[in-house]
């Protein structure tokens, strides 16, 4: 038997003698990586697969999906366009019961940026979370609906001004409760309120200019 015989080794001769032919000629050479594709279209034959040489691909064709990227952009976009339907309805709301619309702006800011759904570690629920037991007396059905929890949060803070007289004890009574603002007689002397207060100013010199 002779060494041609075996299928095998054949195959492997007639490669090397394949490739014995295309370096006596250079201008048939080919990259490393075109003959092991060569090589692989000639074994599966039935496959059909596309061959393009890379060289020739011109780079702007190269189109990779990034679908973070285009769901980011897509959900900045909507929150702008719900952010601005938010803030017609708070001009609205608060003008009704003859409140200053960007002082409710402030207060929404500092609740809960502008997120219908929020829902803080303590049960507060949506733009201007209100608590559970807040929310049932104040007749507001759907805390995450925008415009339910607005009026009704509108309406608490429209109550708290008219009992204490002061806007900076109503937004710290909106925040500690008006139980604290009684006891310490005035803004209480927790960090967490005290900053809410500062805060709430802020934004509302900040929508006010």
């Amino acid at each position: 038997m002779r060494l041609t015989d075996i299928p095998s080794v054949s195959s492997v001769l007639n490669r090397m003698e394949s490739l014995s032919k295309l370096s006596e000629n250079p201008k048939s050479l080919v990259s490393f990586p075109d003959v092991l594709e060569r090589e692989w279209n000639q074994a599966k034959p039935t496959q059909n697969l596309p061959v393009v040489p890379s060289q020739t691909q011109p780079v702007d064709s190269i189109s990779l999906p990034f679908p973070e990227d285009r769901s980011k952009t897509s959900l900045h976009s909507d929150l702008g366009n719900k952010s601005k339907d938010i803030l017609g309805t708070i001009e609205s709301i608060a003008k009704s019961q003859g409140m200053d619309p960007n002082l409710v702006k402030a207060m929404v800011k500092a609740e809960s940026n502008f997120k219908p759904q929020a829902v803080s570690p303590k049960g507060a629920m949506g733009l201007m979370q209100l608590m559970p037991e807040t929310a049932e007396s104040l007749g507001v059905t759907d805390p995450f609906d925008p415009e339910d929890n607005i009026g009704g949060g509108v309406k608490f803070l429209k109550g708290l001004m008219k009992e204490f007289k002061d806007p900076e004890k109503a937004i710290a009574a909106y925040n500690a409760g008006p139980g604290a603002v009684k006891r310490y007689k005035g803004i209480p002397p927790y960090e967490e309120t005290q900053k809410y207060v500062n805060k709430v100013k802020r934004y509302y010199k900040d929508f006010s200019s």
